[in-house]
């Protein structure tokens, strides 16, 4: 795994062990962020189910002001930890929550420019933390949501509105604004 652009392209991140975790393809997180364009330079994101932390730390290096790291696994909280100190950098934070439930927990770092959801494929969180997570979003704020291709995401979540979807492989990301 490799950071694909920005002040740390082509530095490597450290992946797991297990199978428990699955990160996002370098490829589709490289088609992911230049759909974003500069709507992360200057960004508060907020990384759900971090996994490895490679969309946070994506972010940071394209230019995101700081990123707020979640999780309820520690083998994916020790990987994001030891990911962001292989950087060096300090521009986040780190919780440690069962998702969607604990999400009011983290409504005192609200508002967030920029949302991913990207829970484990075939457990329904991802359309359940999306019915939860209005309000945590910045007025123009978008959020991303990563399922398998199969899954439906609505057009319509509440005051939130699906823009677009897109598919590579098995991946099915849908991008939701206000």
């Amino acid at each position: 795994m490799r950071i694909t652009s920005g002040k740390y392209r082509g530095r490597i991140l450290k992946a797991p062990k297990t199978r428990n975790i699955r990160p996002m393809m370098d490829k589709v997180r490289k088609a992911l962020f230049d759909s974003l364009g500069p709507s992360v330079q200057g960004a508060k994101v907020l990384d759900l189910f971090c996994g490895t932390g490679a969309l946070g730390i994506e972010s940071l290096s394209r230019g995101a002001k700081n990123v707020v790291f979640v999780d309820k696994s520690g083998e994916s909280l020790a990987l994001t930890k030891e990911n962001l100190a292989r950087l060096g950098e300090t521009r986040a934070e780190i919780y440690r929550l069962n998702l969607p439930k604990d999400l009011d927990k983290l409504t005192h770092l609200a508002p967030f420019n920029l949302i991913f959801i990207t829970p484990p494929y075939g457990t329904g969180l991802a359309l359940k933390t999306l019915q939860k997570i209005e309000p945590l979003l910045a007025e123009h704020g978008k959020v991303v949501v990563e399922d398998e291709i199969g899954v439906d995401f609505p057009e319509e979540m509440g005051s939130l509105t699906k823009h677009r979807e897109k598919c590579y492989g098995q991946t099915k990301l849908a991008f939701y604004g206000r």
